[in-house]
């Protein structure tokens, strides 16, 4: 009886699994990843706006503008007006919900290519995943993103003359850049720089901390924490800066031999930190 037991067991499980692999497989023939490729040969561009639902978008520099996407949704590309439109929309046929097949674990990816020249405007917003923004030169610049993510954002190696940032819950990371009036705010997330040049802009962060290492010495802006420190070094001894440190319930320490009494020479190149529960660092 027991060994009857055990081969009907048996038996239970190999169907089971061969039924399993069957619709999985026949799920993956019948949801192909949607795959665009497109050249946009239109040289008198010069806005981007891009709004992406789940993907991982990359904003790069290439010999000309492009579109390159594949993923699970829709991906509507339009120019007009100057201005090339890239719209990641929902897909109404996967109707699925949760998904336990393994065969339809993928990452949809978005890139972006700009040709070398200085957009008028870059509008990008995300809802779930990760924006990687890099060589690009841009007037003006704004980048949202949704309060339902808490993806990272990237800058490097941009020019940005005017930047507007606002992520609720997702940090933003700007390397080796040149940013000027940059309105940069964040909730529950972090604000970090690297070997970058800011002038004249605007860091705040709610719960979070702004950290900024190896500095360009030309920098001055403005910077705020409710709950995080205040971190800044440079790329090389600074001149003509003057520190305003303004920690409410903290602390501030410069720990740079260049400063007397919190200044460098003219004194021209201002930075003006606050904290409300944190401290501010200078090194």
């Amino acid at each position: 009886m027991k060994k009857l037991f055990f081969s009907g067991l048996t038996l239970f499980i190999v169907c089971f699994l061969l039924a399993c692999v069957a619709w999985f497989g026949f799920e993956k023939q019948n949801n192909q990843l949607n795959s665009v490729d497109k050249e946009v040969n239109d040289k008198n561009i010069e806005n981007l706006n891009i709004d992406s639902q789940n993907s991982e978008v990359q904003v790069k520099q290439g010999d000309e503008f492009s579109v390159t996407y594949k993923g699970k949704k829709n991906i509507d590309i339009t120019h007009k007006n100057k201005t090339l439109h890239v719209h990641e929309t929902d897909n109404t046929d996967d109707h699925y919900g949760l998904n336990f097949n393994p065969f339809r674990q993928f990452d949809d990816e978005m890139v972006v290519t700009v040709p070398d020249k200085k957009l008028n405007h870059l509008n990008v917003s995300s809802k779930t995943n990760i924006i990687n923004i890099d060589s690009i030169n841009v007037k003006d610049a704004y980048i949202s993103m949704k309060a339902t993510g808490a993806a990272r954002v990237f800058l490097s190696n941009v020019a940005l003359d005017k930047l507007y940032y606002r992520g609720l819950n997702s940090p933003i990371d700007i390397k080796r850049s040149q940013i000027t009036n940059a309105n940069i705010k964040t909730k529950q997330a972090s604000i970090t720089s690297k070997k970058s040049l800011i002038e004249k802009s605007v860091l705040l962060a709610d719960h979070g901390k702004i950290d900024l290492s190896r500095m360009d010495i030309a920098s001055h802006f403005r910077a705020s924490t409710q709950y995080g420190d205040i971190f800044m070094s440079y790329n090389e001894d600074p001149q003509d800066t003057l520190l305003r440190l303004n920690p409410s319930d903290g602390t501030s320490e410069v720990i740079n031999n260049n400063f007397e009494d919190n200044k460098v020479g003219s004194g021209k190149h201002i930075l003006e930190f606050y904290t409300d529960h944190g401290d501010i660092y200078i090194n």
